[in-house]
This record gives structure tokens, C-alpha cells and sequence, in this order.
């Protein structure tokens, strides 16, 4: 199921990484599956921005708060990429779940 999912992103342009499989700075679209079964489990995917790119975002937010420019366009970022990971994945007809997580806004469930 999860190499379906690949492989709609992958015919859309993105280059999909998945977690454990990968070395380096992962950036782009990351897929991870838990085999575990009810809602912990199954496949999900997210954008991941270059490591330089959010040691940034942490010491902004050190510095700055959380109103500075580098938090500011983190969240622009990462936010169009959900929506555009979620418009993708929907228009291949698969069904996405955003699991409104506080620890991890932008992770994405793929569920079929």
C-alpha cells in the first residue's frame, strides 16, 4: 500500500524518501509506515525542510519568539506543503486523514 502511495507523489514530481531507508539531511516528502494496528498505525507522510533550514526556525525562536520572519515562513512552508501533499495524494483517490497533533501539525495518515 505504501509503494502506491510513493508512487503517486513520485508521478507528481516529488522524490519521496522513507524514514529509516534514507541517510544525510532528508528534505522533502518523507513516508513512514507503523505496522501497528488501530489509529497509531498505517502509512504517513509529511514535508521535511532542509536540518540548516530548521536549526534556524530553533534559534529564531530563541532569539525572537515565536513572531519572528524565520518561525513566520517555516510555517508557510511547511503549511502549503501539507496542503499540497493532501491535494495530491486526494486527487490520486486516496483518502488522507490530518491528525490535528499539537507535537506534529503537518503529519499526514494515508489511509487508502
Amino acid at each position: 500500500m505504501a509503494r502506491r502511495f510513493c508512487d503517486a507523489l513520485e508521478a507528481a514530481g516529488f522524490t519521496v524518501h522513507q524514514e529509516g531507508r534514507s541517510q544525510g539531511d532528508l528534505r522533502g516528502v518523507l513516508l513512514s509506515v507503523d505496522p501497528s494496528e488501530g489509529l497509531e498505525g498505517g502509512v504517513f507522510v509529511w514535508w521535511s525542510v532542509a536540518h540548516d533550514f530548521a536549526s534556524a526556525v530553533m534559534e529564531s525562536v530563541h532569539q525572537e519568539g515565536d513572531h519572528g520572519h524565520t518561525l513566520q515562513h517555516y510555517a508557510f512552508v511547511n503549511g502549503h506543503m501539507h496542503a499540497t501533499l493532501v491535494s495530491v495524494l486526494e486527487s490520486a483517490s486516496f483518502q488522507t486523514v490530518d491528525l490535528d497533533d499539537d507535537m506534529d501539525p503537518f503529519l499526514i495518515r494515508v489511509v487508502s
